[in-house]
């Protein structure tokens, strides 16, 4: 089951077939994204959500699916705290009936204090955490514009996850309540970078140092935008080459890697002068040339077809029953020269309901019952 935010569904792409279940009344984002080709992209692709579509405040199912959880090694929630307790669907009533099953929560901020009765989508966590104040330019903050801080807590919920079905392979624990806030995932990603000022308690009062972010900027070429990052001496050497600065080499405020942080906007601004005389390619070629770490900012659509993208096969493509042909990223992790891909077409909300309750013994008068009085969909 899945509420309010979506850190839970991209989480259970990692989840076996069947071992999904959806409620059709709360709202998601799945139902919020304009159709193409009369089909939500977002629900082609969410591979392991919404096989069973059940409302879980129906006690006529409690029995069918406590016997799905005895059979299941994770179950994962971020319904707000309490929900599923109220439910029958807590940490201690499912590990009455499976003591060995890992149970995971997460929430916004937590089960208990401020904030853990408070309903939390991404952009909230993002103002809490210090990500919108991360990305400020010219003093402005802003949003990350994507779902950051809910995939980095279904990261993280994985993470955590492998970790307890290791411990508890190895004998080290049994059933394990798992606790994940949305906040405390956004916060450990952050560190230490954008807290770089805040690491020694008591150094508040003093005089903010550069951080590494700052490094983060674009040049507006003749025809586009690009980027380079210089840190070292060689690659500031080579940049200044390949941009015909030669001279800012002899300018003591930028001699060591210190100098140039505590001047970096100053420095940047000369490189800035060049780019904009330039085509993206010649400026890439010439910073190339010297080793300087650099890349245009690649539209979409560029991003599909950049030759890195193709030769990785980062990009996979195959047959949607609904839809015809339907790309989307593979899973990035490849294993002993092999690379993941897509077995299956993603279910449509519900398709395997009463497909997963008759392998749990349903006879067809009962799965007619729990459809007639809605605890199925």
């Amino acid at each position: 089951m899945r509420r309010k935010k979506s850190a839970g569904p991209n989480l259970t792409l990692l989840r076996p077939r069947g071992q999904c279940c959806d409620n059709p009344s709360i709202f998601t984002t799945r139902y919020s994204m304009e159709p193409m080709q009369g089909i939500r992209v977002v629900d082609a692709t969410a591979h392991a959500s919404g096989p069973m579509a059940v409302d879980l405040k129906h006690k006529l199912l409690r029995p069918h699916l406590y016997k799905l959880i005895a059979t299941t090694d994770v179950f994962v929630q971020n319904s707000r705290p309490g929900a599923l307790e109220r439910c029958g669907f807590g940490f201690q009533d499912l590990h009455r009936i499976d003591p060995k099953l890992i149970y995971v929560s997460i929430s916004g901020f937590g089960a208990t204090g401020p904030g853990a009765a408070q309903r939390v989508y991404d952009p909230v966590v993002q103002c809490v955490s210090g990500f919108a104040t991360a990305q400020t330019t010219d003093g402005v903050p802003a949003l990350v514009k994507t779902v950051v801080c809910d995939k980095v807590t279904a990261v993280t919920a994985a993470q955590a996850i492998a970790t307890a079905l290791f411990a508890r392979e190895r004998g080290m624990i049994g059933g394990h309540h798992v606790e994940i806030s949305m906040l405390d995932a956004s916060l450990a990603f952050l560190w230490p970078e954008i807290f770089w000022n805040h690491g020694f308690v008591g150094d508040e009062g003093v005089e903010p140092k550069p951080l590494i972010t700052d490094l983060y900027r674009l040049l507006r070429t003749a025809d586009g935008y690009a980027t380079m990052i210089i840190i070292g001496d060689e690659e500031f050497a080579g940049a200044c080459r390949a941009c015909g600065l030669e001279s800012l080499l002899a300018d003591p405020r930028f001699k060591t890697i210190t100098d140039r942080f505590s001047h970096y906007s100053t420095m940047f601004a000369e490189f800035e002068k060049v780019a904009a005389t330039l085509d993206s390619n010649t400026l890439l070629a010439r910073l190339e040339n010297e080793d300087v770490p650099c890349a245009k900012v690649n539209t979409l659509d560029e991003v599909l077809s950049d030759p890195r993208t193709t030769h990785r096969a980062s990009i996979i493509e195959y047959e949607y029953p609904r839809g015809g042909r339907l790309r989307q990223a593979r899973p990035p992790a490849i294993f002993d020269g092999q690379p993941c891909t897509v077995r299956l077409p993603s279910p449509e909300l519900g398709q395997h309901t009463e497909e997963i309750l008759r392998m749990l013994g349903c006879t067809a008068e009962e799965v007619a019952v729990l459809k007639r009085e809605g605890a199925i969909a």
